[in-house]
């Protein structure tokens, strides 16, 4: 027995979302799992205009898993159905590139037909696909099979399914922060590379006024993120968590908190630095007397020591008395 895995899923999902590569696949999951945020998703990233059908009304979650024709169960990152009607959109997380992903789209479509379509119907579903990619190299995989398939001979091209691309590369950190939504600052902290990055986004948040989609998104970022876990310590973390989760009226309490902590931050950097350098310099400067140190030994002439080591005449005379 196969289990039932086609149909409508309207519960909201618990993620638990892991501090390994998944927690960048899984955290648009949780997001796009708000249907708020996917309606604005769509409407920002994929050009759906503001006066259509997708409102939170009409838009129902569908399950991802379903059985495919080889009896295997397959999972989409996201489905959602718009309510009364076989219409379908489907969106896959990217993290890298993947130059099949033109027969992965087909393969999902042609699946999530099987799965809805009945042998009486002559109707098909009509589907939607988008992928969403948060890599670091520009997305230049082909759209669909049809780019890049062999032609010739008169023969014309199968009309095969196009997906929407959402490329991040696409978007500034600039536009990202303008966007009042939570997906737009996920999307943001997934630009993000050095600890540098974080503490300039990070302060430039603080700057504006963070809508309660926005501190919703930020919350499992501050969990979750091995960025952020470098950039703060187990302590310091579950501080960020529970001022951002108190809401709006903790909400200038945790950014006090993050600006002080964030200016001890780099003045510990600072510190560090400078003593590393320090160190440094002594450790050559060491190495150097060492050297002359041998140098003398071996009766080499003063001036040679002088100008092989850099050292002054006066450091050579302390040295031969030591």
């Amino acid at each position: 027995m196969f289990p039932e895995v086609n149909g409508v899923m309207e519960e909201s999902e618990d993620y638990e979302l892991e501090t390994t590569h998944q927690y960048h696949d899984k955290i648009f999951k949780y997001i796009l799992d708000n249907k708020k945020e996917f309606i604005d998703f769509m409407k920002q990233y994929i050009g759906f205009p503001k006066e259509n059908i997708l409102k939170e009304e009409n838009i129902e979650k569908y399950n991802r898993k379903f059985v495919t024709s080889k009896f295997q169960i397959r999972e989409s990152d996201i489905i959602y159905k718009i309510k009364n009607k076989n219409i379908f959109i489907l969106i896959e997380h990217q993290s890298t590139i993947d130059y099949k992903m033109p027969e992965r789209i087909l393969e999902y479509c042609l699946e999530l037909i099987r799965s809805v379509k009945t042998k009486s119907d002559k109707n098909y579903p009509l589907i939607c696909p988008i992928v969403l990619y948060t890599g670091n190299k520009k997305w230049d995989a082909p759209l669909t099979i049809s780019e890049n398939q062999e032609s010739g001979y008169g023969f014309k091209k199968l009309d095969y399914p196009k997906y929407n691309l959402m490329d991040i590369n696409n978007y500034t950190k600039e536009e990202l922060l303008e966007q009042k939504n939570g997906v737009s600052k996920i999307i943001l902290f997934e630009k993000l590379k050095t600890n540098k990055e974080i503490e300039e986004t990070i302060r430039e948040l603080i700057k504006r006024k963070i809508t309660e989609e926005e501190r919703k998104a930020i919350n499992p970022i501050f969990q979750y993120s091995n960025l952020i876990k470098k950039l703060l310590n187990q302590e310091e973390l579950e501080k960020c968590k529970k001022l951002i989760q108190g809401g709006e009226e903790t909400m200038e309490n945790f950014e006090k908190f993050i600006v002080e902590l964030l200016e001890n931050k780099i003045r510990e950097v600072r510190r560090i630095k400078k003593a590393e350098e320090k160190a440094l310099t002594r450790g050559v400067t060491e190495g150097i007397l060492q050297v002359a140190k041998n140098m003398i030994k071996n009766n080499m002439e003063k001036k040679q020591i002088e100008e092989l080591t850099g050292l002054t005449r006066r450091r050579n005379r302390k040295i031969s008395k030591k």
